[in-house]
């Protein structure tokens, strides 16, 4: 009886005082429900970003299930309102910011091989473009590897044509993959691997976004949907699902998701699409959480039941005894490693590797320091690396200072990336990894703990610790790369039947070294010799610089740089996406660039460059001989613009730049008096002013994302299309990923629409690109890809993009 009571007060003590429970124990009973449970659900979409974390924060945390977030794609062919990384960099970049957000609401990330190849308007030209039955094979892959009772799709299978194509697409091979994931007979090379797998039940998440607006929504039917009220307030945690969940949605730094902390009552709508459906509101009618069963279950019920929140060390018999029941039954890897971090947890025993180096290569030799601290209350007995034996006293710390030579590593790279893409997916070549989101190699160090009989392995990977006085100490991975690396200061170079000069910057991570830096291209170019030269220290960099000329007059080729030292060969450039928010990546690659000699005249402008959210506009145009000053919104001066001829606006600068509401009437004046202003495209969503322009000007949503739709002049004889370069309708051949977005669809009569085009089946679009005269100036807005194509060096675009340039010149 005593017992008994003594068990109420403990709860009325717990509940009555949840805010006073420490934070960390809290976390960590919420991670014992979750090794407990043996239950995955799987949400499906196209995108980073597209995921509802408050529906996978709602299974991790309410639920406590493993939630697994499918994304088909890594995002490449997004935008970025960060910085400028596009394509493959930018599938690196949002690959990251999904894992940090599943850090958050405990979910896990999984892919298939689809390359986002940009918007796409059906998920019949889609599926064409990916291949339908290589990725419909990587869901069921899926499917068969995590095993989850429950699927929820993003988005409507019956909604081809309405939205993007990629995101129909997704919910259409969801929906084939939920039978075939099952069958035999389907993709029989992965039961090599796994066995077949069939899900329970099969929904789709809904919400006012698919009904036009909140209130259309608030009017629908609902009596056929299932509801979750994914607001809950966690008592222990302190925090309340929509707050973590919001939280999680912030890590989407470059799509610009970052929110304001939802709270209070908050419900997500399910459709049931296929499999049993639950008779009442309860999507898990029917599904055991956990399906362990004899010995197993015993032990993690009694984990669960006997954890004490002011001494989470006690848990540490019973998590021993789940993993040796895990290790001797062949228990999967997630389990395991579930097991193996509470533990760690628990018993507050801390690892640390690191190195103050970033890059490494090839049998160099670094410092390095382990640190092992033990704030349990006993003594723990650890071998390192299999051979040195240490005992570490209660709160105590072992610390070694150690020289490592790297003889027995290889190149870091993502596993995606090793190969060139074909047929818009990614080259995977072994099986088993399809899927993942990362698969690092890091050097590795071995440490066993032994508790009793019961002995654990871990392996410590090596990193970067920094310390910044501002920020503090910040940990990254460590790398190996090669020896030299070479990077030109762009990606395509354009000619104009004049020599020009190339750099390439080389680094070298090996110190007092010496290299010869030759470039290599086709017989249409003349390159200058090769240069020797030397460094002292590693990670020193030098730029060379050489001169290239074009002999042919249609010259189109690539150019190599090639290092040789010491009788070795490197041909490879590294290429770094860093962000505080996420763990910094590398992606070594060939070092080449794309040279080609164009027919292009340049007028002879001056021109001021505001940043939007990001793009290599202003480097381009640099590229090609024009000068470019960016200019500081932060400390505008209007008196400056008098100094130019043409003012660019980058991309969504009045999406993401509030001084622009500011300065307005600066840019109107400066038309006024003769200046050219261009307008690059704007989101018709979230504008911080609706003044884009000094008259009327209105935006939509339309785009032309076939980047070979037809483009009709529909003024001809425009200087836009003959000065100072003659362009046809055929010049505007061979963009890339698209033609424009965001067009205007209501506009003053003084601006004349110059192109007309449309997707297939598409009513024509006029507002694609605009210009007006505004007093003694002119004013253009246009929604083509410039911010695409001139870093992709596609001819038509500069010399449309020249042209544009050349309305802008005046006599001041």
């Amino acid at each position: 009886m005593i017992k008994f009571f003594g068990g109420i007060c403990l709860f009325i003590s717990l509940l009555f005082s949840a805010q006073s429970i420490p934070h960390p124990s809290s976390e960590l009973y919420d991670d014992l429900l979750r090794l407990q449970n043996n239950t995955t659900v799987m949400y499906l979409a196209a995108h980073p970003d597209d995921e509802n974390t408050r529906i996978i924060s709602w299974l991790t945390h309410e639920k406590h299930v493993d939630a697994v977030y499918l994304s088909l794609t890594r995002g490449d062919g997004g935008q970025n309102l960060i910085g400028t990384e596009k394509g493959e960099l930018l599938g690196l970049l949002r690959t990251q910011e999904l894992l940090e957000a599943r850090k958050v609401d405990k979910g896990r990330q999984w892919f298939t091989r689809a390359l986002d190849f940009g918007y796409s308007k059906t998920a019949t030209e889609t599926l064409k473009f990916w291949d339908k039955q290589k990725i419909l094979g990587d869901v069921v892959w899926a499917i068969r590897k995590n095993k989850p009772e429950i699927i929820i799709t993003r988005f409507d299978p019956n909604s081809n044509g309405e939205t993007h194509g990629h995101h129909t697409a997704s919910a259409l091979l969801a929906m084939e993959a939920f039978d075939l994931a099952g069958d035999p007979t389907a993709f029989p090379e992965q039961l090599k691997y796994v066995k077949v797998w069939k899900p329970k039940r099969m929904f789709y998440n809904t919400s006012w976004w698919f009904f036009g607006s909140k209130e259309n929504f608030d009017k629908a039917d609902k009596s056929d949907l299932f509801s979750i009220n994914v607001g809950n307030y966690y008592q222990t945690l302190g925090i309340s699902n929509n707050e973590i969940s919001s939280k999680a949605r912030s890590k989407h730094a470059c799509q610009g998701f970052g929110m304001a902390l939802e709270r209070g009552s908050d419900l997500e709508y399910l459709k049931f699409l296929k499999g049993d459906k639950p008779k009442t509101n309860d999507i898990f009618e029917g599904i055991k959480l956990s399906s362990e069963s004899g010995t197993l279950k015993t032990q993690l019920d009694k984990a669960v039941s006997e954890f004490n929140y002011s001494n989470p060390q006690l848990s540490l018999t019973h998590l021993l005894q789940v993993y040796d029941l895990l290790k001797k039954n062949n228990g999967d890897n997630l389990k395991l490693k579930q097991v193996k971090d509470l533990i760690l947890k628990t018993q507050g025993i801390y690892f640390e590797w690191t190195t103050k180096n970033a890059f490494g290569t090839f049998n160099q030799e670094i410092s390095t320091n382990l640190e092992i601290t033990n704030r349990s209350d006993a003594g723990i007995n650890i071998s390192i690396s299999g051979n040195t034996n240490k005992e570490i006293l209660a709160n105590e710390s072992y610390k070694a200072t150690e020289r490592l030579k790297l003889d027995d590593v290889k190149l870091s790279n993502p596993y995606w990336l090793q190969e060139t893409p074909k047929n818009n997916l990614y080259v995977v070549n072994d099986p088993q990894d399809i899927g993942q989101p990362e698969i690092l190699n890091p050097v590795k160090k071995a440490i066993t703990i032994n508790f009793g009989s019961t002995k654990i392995d871990f392996n410590i990977p090596l990193k970067q610790k920094t310390v910044n006085p501002s920020i503090g100490e910040r940990y990254e991975p460590f790398y190996i790369v090669p020896a030299f690396v070479a990077n030109f200061d762009q990606e395509n170079f354009i000619f104009s039947n004049q020599p020009k000069q190339i750099t390439v910057e080389v680094e070298s991570f090996v110190a007092n070294s010496s290299a010869k830096v030759s470039l290599k291209s086709s017989r249409d170019w003349k390159v200058s010799s090769p240069q020797t030269i030397n460094f002292k220290e590693i990670g020193e960099k030098k730029k060379v610089q050489f001169t290239v000329e074009p002999i042919s007059k249609n010259a189109n080729s690539l150019i190599e740089a090639i290092v040789e030292s010491t009788g070795k060969i490197y041909d490879q450039s590294l290429n770094v996406v860093d962000y505080p928010h996420i763990d910094r990546q590398i992606w070594i690659k060939n070092a080449q660039a794309k040279i080609q000699n164009l027919d292009l005249k340049i007028p002879d402008v001056k021109i001021a460059y505001l940043k939007g959210s990001g793009d290599e506009i202003p480097s381009s145009l640099r590229a090609i001989g024009l000068h470019v000053d960016e200019l500081d919104l932060k400390n505008w001066n209007p008196s400056l613009l008098k100094n130019y001829d043409v003012l660019i606006l980058g991309i969504r600068i009045y999406n993401t730049q509030p001084e622009m509401a500011l300065i307005n009437k600066d840019l109107w004046k400066f038309v006024d008096n003769g200046g050219l202003v261009i307008n690059q495209y704007n989101v018709n969503r979230g504008l911080l002013t609706d003044e884009i322009a000094p008259f009327q000007l209105k935006l939509g949503g339309n785009r032309i994302s076939e980047e070979d739709a037809k483009l009709k002049f529909l003024v001809p004889n425009h200087p836009v299309f003959k000065i100072p370069n003659t362009i046809t309708e055929k010049g505007m051949d061979h963009w890339v990923q698209e033609r424009g977005l965001y067009f205007a669809d209501n506009y003053d009569q003084k601006l004349i629409p110059l192109l007309e085009g449309n997707d297939t089946g598409e009513s024509p679009q006029k507002g694609i690109l605009l210009a007006g005269k505004y007093g003694k100036g002119t004013y253009v807005y246009t929604g083509l890809s410039f911010f695409r194509e001139l870093p992709a060096g596609v001819p038509g675009a500069y010399k449309l993009f020249m042209n544009i340039l050349a309305l802008g010149k005046t006599k001041k």
